[in-house]
């Protein structure tokens, strides 16, 4: 960027840091605060570079203006604004430490999908400020991280449309196309019918492409001239989206939602972006199925495979002794995006999980029991401590194991097939052990217990207490379904 003259202290009451993106006759920097030292993203445009009949420094004031009205986590904050003395335009807009969109290309469903729901409800907030962006597109979205979390933040308002502003279509008549002509609706290359103007369908037209370039790896429209470019447009010139299965696919509901975000007539379009943040809602539930959710949950709760836990050595004085700690191991993955997308789905997909159990529970279709047999021999007469024998008479598995002398007390559990024990608490409420798959075997010394028991298999989960005494068997039997 040529024109702008970069100095520390281009913008008064900011320090500028280093540059961070350039673009015609605007650049944005990381620049700090001089009054506290927020950092901050500093948007700076030569106004005075501009053609005069462009009416730069009234477009300027306009984006200051609409970023002042508009609200959203999805949105980047306006801190600031103003004009220097030598022609300089300056936002101080929140500084977004993301990448574009355009690097999340080709991820799964899954994945995408719950970063895309921010955007089309930060493009709600727009529509209802009575503004249209006109230049949504994969490069004008930065996904950063917040607290584990990818969160978008939509940016670049230097185009947007006031509808509320009575000389807002005077900044448009005069010049260049404003905007991508890729992402761009029929109706803004081609102009309306007088009397009609540019609505929240335009973005919506140009969020579709971005949707669909996210999920096939390249733009809907590709041409090298403005010609071939508004001829591929006019002619939907793009097949209909086909996303594979391993990546979340064929999710009918997602593809009718982007063939119909991305309709030549803007008639054809949703009718309001809260019915697309639903679809969209929708499709996660659609590319991310209960029984994946909780074939996941399965595979986290089950560090050891097929064998026990090792056992652990352990002072025989109650409470105060040393338990192991069986935690499930995490695999280094490459960046994904899985945790976010677990995170913002688990609410609805564990929602799901509780009406599909309710409805088999009314029908008798998953009545199940879970046995929970304590093992505790009589203590030797060393008094080192007791030995208690692991068991499943129902899975068949680690049955017949003999006790053996001067080694601590183990828990017994037995479940239906694909069983875990989440987790185990002393009466003090102390964690000794879980998560870790069922049938298991754990030291523990004689006293009192609760123990979480789930089937991963359909998220039917119970609580139970029991004892372990010395030279006893306690038996405990419960049932995921009520007793009526």
């Amino acid at each position: 960027m040529t024109a702008v003259i970069v100095r520390p202290n281009l913008v008064p009451g900011y320090t500028i840091v280093e540059r961070l993106a350039t673009g015609g006759l605007s650049g944005v920097f990381r620049a700090m605060r001089d009054a506290d030292g927020l950092e901050v993203a500093l948007k700076v445009t030569s106004l005075a570079d501009l053609d005069p009949e462009f009416r730069p420094q009234e477009r300027f004031e306009r984006e200051a203006d609409l970023l002042v009205r508009l609200s959203h986590a999805a949105l980047p904050k306006l801190h600031d604004w103003g004009v220097t003395l030598e022609g300089y335009g300056w936002l101080a807009l929140e500084l977004v430490r993301g990448v574009p969109l355009s690097h999340f290309t080709l991820r799964p469903a899954w994945e995408l999908i719950p970063i895309l729901i921010p955007v089309a409800e930060a493009l709600a907030a727009v529509a209802r400020a009575g503004i249209v962006h006109r230049d949504v597109a994969p490069d004008n979205v930065l996904v950063a991280t917040e607290d584990g979390r990818f969160a978008p933040k939509l940016i670049d308002f230097g185009v947007a449309k006031d509808l509320f502003a009575a000389d807002s279509a005077g900044l448009t008549q005069h010049g260049a196309f404003l905007g991508k002509l890729v992402y761009a609706p029929p109706e803004q290359l081609l102009g309306l019918p007088k009397g009609q103007t540019l609505d929240f369908r335009a973005d919506v037209y140009s969020f579709g492409l971005t949707v669909w370039e996210l999920f096939t790896g390249r733009p809907a429209v590709e041409g090298s001239t403005l010609p071939a470019i508004v001829n591929a447009h006019l002619a939907h010139a793009w097949p209909r989206l086909s996303i594979p299965s391993v990546r979340g696919g064929p999710a009918p509901g997602l593809v009718e939602l982007v063939e119909r975000m991305t309709a030549r007539r803007r008639e054809d379009r949703p009718s309001s972006w809260e019915e697309i943040v639903g679809g969209l809602w929708q499709a996660l539930d659609e590319v991310r199925p209960v029984a994946r959710e909780l074939e996941e949950r399965r595979a986290e709760l089950a560090p050891f495979g097929e064998g026990p836990p090792p056992e652990a050595v352990h002072d025989t004085d109650g409470d105060a002794a040393s338990f192991p700690q069986a935690e499930a191991p995490r695999a280094e993955l490459v960046p994904s995006l899985e945790p976010t997308a677990r995170l913002l789905s688990r609410e609805l997909v564990f929602g799901r999980a509780v009406l599909i159990f309710g409805i088999a529970a009314f029908t008798g279709a998953l009545a199940f029991a879970l046995n929970v047999i304590v093992s505790a021999p009589e203590p030797p007469a060393e008094g080192i401590g007791t030995k208690a024998v692991a068991a499943a008479p129902h899975s068949g598995r680690g049955a017949g194991r003999a006790p053996a002398s001067g080694r601590p007390g183990l828990l017994l559990v037995a479940l239906v097939p694909d069983g875990v024990l989440e987790e185990v608490t002393s009466i003090s409420g102390r964690r000794v052990a879980g998560p870790m798959p069922l049938p298991a075997q754990l030291p523990l010394p004689p006293g009192p217990y609760k123990a979480i028991l789930a089937s991963a298999a359909n998220g039917c989960a119970v609580t139970v207490t029991f004892e372990v005494r010395a030279g006893q068997t306690t038996r405990v039997l419960e049932t995921c379904l009520d007793a009526e």
